[in-house]
């Protein structure tokens, strides 16, 4: 081999590695044992993905995770977790209540179109997409997370959101639900985003989960689609509760 392939091929390699680490940090693979991130329910419950965060196949494009409706708008950095209606939501990271809106009923819900066999009280609306129950936990690092589709806001976080009031890890931030565009199917939508000053819906960003069964079974500890996963959620047993 010539001195000038040895150089050319020892390039692509370098530049091989470098984009390797630039999709494992794209998809929020590094670090995840530090993570500040918590599933958002119960410790010792188990809970499934039921859509994950998007996932493309490299060689051809396709879509293979995420693929209902996290491929839209701000949403591809997100999750769809299986909690029943009533299951006890709490905060995967501590902050300040930047956001919440609990005036919906829980069974106020539906889609943009007819369904066959629609469940009761469906809903067909434009609007429907906003017009659900939430909680935006701000982390003061210019990113919030947010809690969507519940049943019900707790009267403590109601109280905390006059006031822009501090919330810790584990916190109970209200019941899960199926408020707004669902389908009227109960569970939850958490997803960490761009902080904005008037907007409670932005951007989402790639994180990961620091909980042991995430780290153990899932790349980088990023939940993966259809795989269930037991939490570590509870408060905060550092200095920093952030």
């Amino acid at each position: 081999m010539t001195r000038r392939r040895r150089v050319v091929l020892v390039a692509v390699v370098i530049a091989a590695v470098a984009l390797a680490g630039l999709a494992a940090s794209r998809l929020g693979t590094a670090g995840s044992e530090s993570s500040p991130y918590r599933l958002p329910w119960q410790a010792g419950q188990v809970h499934t993905v039921v859509q994950g965060a998007v996932v493309t196949d490299p060689i051809n494009g396709t879509c293979t995770s995420g693929c209902v409706t996290h491929n839209e708008q701000g949403m591809r950095y997100s999750w769809d977790f299986d909690l029943a209606e009533g299951t006890e939501v709490l905060a995967a990271r501590g902050g300040t209540v930047a956001f919440m809106n609990g005036n919906w009923s829980p069974d106020h819900c539906g889609g943009l179109v007819p369904v066959a066999d629609p469940p009761p009280g469906y809903l067909v609306s434009p609007a429907i997409g906003n017009q659900a129950n939430f909680v935006l936990i701000d982390h003061g690092d210019g990113t919030s997370a947010l809690y969507l589709h519940l049943s019900q806001v707790s009267p403590a976080i109601e109280a905390k959101a006059k006031a822009k009031g501090p919330v810790v890890q584990g916190e109970v931030l209200g019941l899960s639900g199926k408020t707004g565009f669902t389908q009227c199917r109960p569970h939850l939508h958490f997803q960490v985003q761009n902080s904005a000053a008037a907007d409670w819906a932005t951007a989402s960003v790639p994180i990961s989960f620091a909980d042991d069964d995430v780290v153990a079974r899932a790349p980088g500890g990023v939940p993966v689609e259809g795989e269930a996963y037991v939490s570590a959620n509870g408060p905060a047993t550092t200095g920093d509760q952030s």
